[in-house]
């Protein structure tokens, strides 16, 4: 969900002084569903999808073509287990640390 930007520009962007803490609480609030629900048989994963060109993304600056970041999206969903639960992954399943 928290995307990786390494642009100043995007670093002292006023949006972002609202973006990323938004995006720190809806991880938290996936760490507290995932947590009451695992008994349940649902796995809960978050998935950053890279950066995407979109309007949000930036069609200039970021490096993914939306059908790209769905491809991989969609390949790594097939690959998930239940020691997945409740983590936060790239688009290739690599867990990030919270």
């Amino acid at each position: 969900m928290v995307h990786s930007f390494n642009t100043i520009f995007h670093l002292t962007n006023l949006l972002n002084h609202f973006y990323f803490p938004m995006q720190a609480a809806l991880n938290m609030a996936m760490r507290v569903a995932a947590a009451k629900v695992k008994d349940k048989g649902i796995l809960i994963v978050m998935m950053c999808p890279g950066w995407v060109k979109t309007d949000m993304g930036g069609r200039e600056r970021a490096v993914l073509e939306p059908e790209e970041s769905i491809a991989d999206m969609l390949k790594t969903l097939s690959t998930l287990k239940e020691s997945h639960h409740g983590i936060y992954m790239d688009r290739l399943g690599t867990p990030y640390p919270f």
